[in-house]
């Protein structure tokens, strides 16, 4: 019989917003999934963020089942993405940290697989786009196009919910990333291969779920306008640029109805395993 290989230590990270109806069945499929896997040893970390709704409920009934699964609660919103960098500040003892999406809609037995030999030190999710409606494909390949062509980020499918991240990396991501919004894989990616990391992509099976909060015209501009600001700060004339970062800046605000969120402090409340 041969030996059986060391087990990864891996910090799944799922953000949650009023997600009463959704997370329950998928967070339960993870860790089902998880559990088979005798490669693998898999803690659970779900931030409620600013949830209105009985996503906290759910939440523990699922940790009272699953002793592998935690959560940090913030009683304001602080966005997905302040959500995701809060929860990568709890990588100590992990090999690898990545997130998914509350709603189920990456398949586990493909979103482990993002991390089954070989790896690179990051591993992009990319959606399989025939099972994808035609408007989110039509979005979502314009905003790759555009991350490409400013920020040369290789990956096919930035924005894809599914990613991890080698944890030797991550103190270096948290020094640098600070969107909180929606184009926080962006910033995630750019930190990571500024910290020397190799980034891979594989295909991962998706189902877009009912019920997004993602509004197509707003959440697009405001996503825009972090790339933007993301390569506005890598130009070597930051200064000679500044006017465009704040008029930028501005716009964002308009949109959004407040100015742009900053990485979250600590949390209000927690159950930590």
């Amino acid at each position: 019989m041969s030996p059986e290989l060391p087990r990864r230590r891996v910090l799944l990270v799922i953000p949650a917003y009023d997600e009463e109806s959704r997370l329950g069945p998928a967070l339960r499929g993870y860790v089902d999934h998880a559990r088979g896997r005798r490669d693998l040893a898999v803690d659970f970390l779900v931030v409620l963020n600013g949830c209105r709704d009985g996503t906290h409920g759910v939440v523990t009934a699922v940790a009272r089942e699953a002793p592998e699964v935690s959560w940090i609660e913030y009683a304001a919103p602080i966005g997905k993405g302040g959500a995701l960098l809060a929860g990568f500040r709890r990588h100590a003892g992990h090999d690898w940290v990545g997130f998914a999406d509350a709603d189920g809609a990456t398949s586990p037995e493909t979103l482990f697989r993002l991390i089954d030999e070989p790896a690179e030190a990051v591993m992009v999710g990319r959606r399989a786009t025939s099972r994808r409606p035609w408007g989110r494909r039509v979005t979502s390949r314009g905003f790759n196009f555009i991350v490409r062509l400013l920020l040369g980020i290789p990956a096919r499918d930035t924005q894809c919910g599914a990613k991890f991240f080698r944890a030797a990396f991550v103190p270096a991501i948290l020094a640098a990333a600070d969107t909180c919004d929606m184009a926080v894989d962006v910033d995630l990616l750019l930190a990571a291969r500024a910290a020397g990391a190799t980034v891979g992509e594989r295909e991962v099976s998706w189902r877009d779920q009912p019920g997004s909060k993602v509004r197509v015209l707003r959440t697009s501009s405001l996503m825009f306008l972090s790339v933007w600001r993301l390569w506005l700060l890598r130009r070597a004339r930051a200064r000679a640029l500044r006017p465009l970062l704040v008029a930028g800046e501005w716009l964002y605000a308009r949109i959004a109805g407040r100015p742009r969120t900053s990485p979250p402090g600590e949390c209000d409340r927690a159950s930590l395993r």
